[in-house]
């Protein structure tokens, strides 16, 4: 008897040394939207490689009447003059750089509330002033969702008068995206206005382009932006391009790099161009994950998640049990980006990692909720 105890008890701490060891030595960062699946495997093969010619040279594509290989690529892809293709140091460098061009102190710049931090700073940056537009919730397939009020935008944009207009599609940290008539609608309404959609996390929810080309000759104030960063998991090369409408020749000038840009940087972008279809098949495993995560948030109370066309999702969390799920979370070296800001006070974002990862997050969760008797 008492050695058949003992084995019992030996098989019990055996079992929780194993439970341990399902976490992570170093903190597993799921609050930055970054990849935790990284990119392409030719984008390795390619680094290996690297030599002088990339490293001690500038470019020489300007003898060929371009700013570099990279923006004629997108050029050709999306059927653009290269001229109103730009390049930056990643999508925030855009935004930075659309401000400071064209805002001037007074100025005012129109922005989603339920957004991203930056949006309400970078005004001040050159003294001008936020004007905030809210989002409203519904639903979407019968999930919360987010949603952008056009009509609402459109009103607060009459009143306001703002010399730049922000539009993220889809938005961190809600996830949701702006439906193509009510995109539309917003773009006739302010077609005299300098507009900027923020496509950071094109390529999750979603891979059309057939818009951007009539959109960007219709709209001449029109700028749309995107990044290698997140769909392309190469953010530690900030990488950002946009499409530039025909009445910004100030920004496209204001843009220009004359001794070029990045050289590894840009082969990297062509690189993960030409490989597409493996950066779908890991979107399509965010699919299921997210789908798996609105179904298990969902059975438990008071938890409620958000449809998210992006890498990541919003959830709404109890304020009773916030401060003991973060530590919990913290402990086991699981970082989610719990919010503490005025228009997100109880929801925190979860970036999606791998399979594995999100699994494991999503057991962790419902076991803290199971061992404090939240049911």
């Amino acid at each position: 008897m008492a050695k058949d105890k003992k084995k019992k008890v030996k098989s019990i701490k055996k079992q929780k040394t194993l439970k341990k060891s399902k976490f992570p030595k170093e903190p597993l960062f799921l609050d930055r939207n970054e990849s935790q699946t990284g990119p392409v495997p030719e984008v390795y093969k390619f680094l290996k490689k690297v030599d002088m010619h990339y490293l001690s040279w500038y470019s020489r594509d300007f003898m060929q009447g371009i700013k570099s290989k990279l923006s004629k690529r997108i050029a050709d892809d999306y059927g653009f003059d290269e001229k109103h293709v730009l390049l930056s140091y990643g999508s925030e460098d855009l935004l930075k750089q659309i401000i400071h061009c064209y805002v001037n102190p007074g100025d005012k710049i129109l922005i989603p509330r339920e957004a991203w931090w930056y949006y309400k700073k970078v005004a001040s940056e050159r003294g001008g002033a936020n004007v905030e537009y809210p989002m409203k919730k519904g639903t979407f397939e019968g999930i919360p969702y987010y949603e952008y009020d056009v009509d609402t935008m459109i009103s607060i944009y009459n009143e306001s008068k703002p010399k730049v207009v922000v539009i993220a599609s889809p938005n961190n940290p809600t996830g949701n995206r702006i439906d193509s008539a009510d995109l539309k609608r917003f773009l006739d309404a302010t077609k005299d206005t300098i507009t900027m959609i923020d496509e950071a996390y094109w390529g999750f929810g979603s891979t059309e382009n057939d818009y951007v080309k009539p959109y960007i000759d219709e709209y001449p104030n029109l700028v749309i932006c995107r990044t290698f960063s997140k769909f392309f998991a190469l953010a530690g090369f900030r990488i950002g391009f946009a499409f530039a409408g025909r009445n910004l020749d100030v920004l496209i000038n204001f843009t220009t790099r004359y001794l070029g840009y990045n050289r590894v940087s840009e082969k990297l972008g062509e690189i993960a161009l030409d490989n597409i279809k493996w950066y779908l098949k890991i979107g399509k495993q965010y699919e299921k994950d997210k789908e798996m995560m609105y179904k298990e948030f969902g059975k438990l109370r008071g938890f409620v998640p958000f449809k998210s066309f992006a890498n990541f999702i919003l959830v709404d969390i109890p304020m009773e049990i916030r401060p003991g799920l973060k530590k919990y979370l913290d402990d086991r070296n699981l970082r989610i980006k719990f919010l503490d800001e005025e228009a997100f006070r109880s929801e925190a974002r979860i970036s999606l990692g791998t399979h594995e990862h999100n699994k494991l997050l999503m057991e962790t969760i419902k076991q803290y909720c199971k061992e404090i008797n939240w049911n």
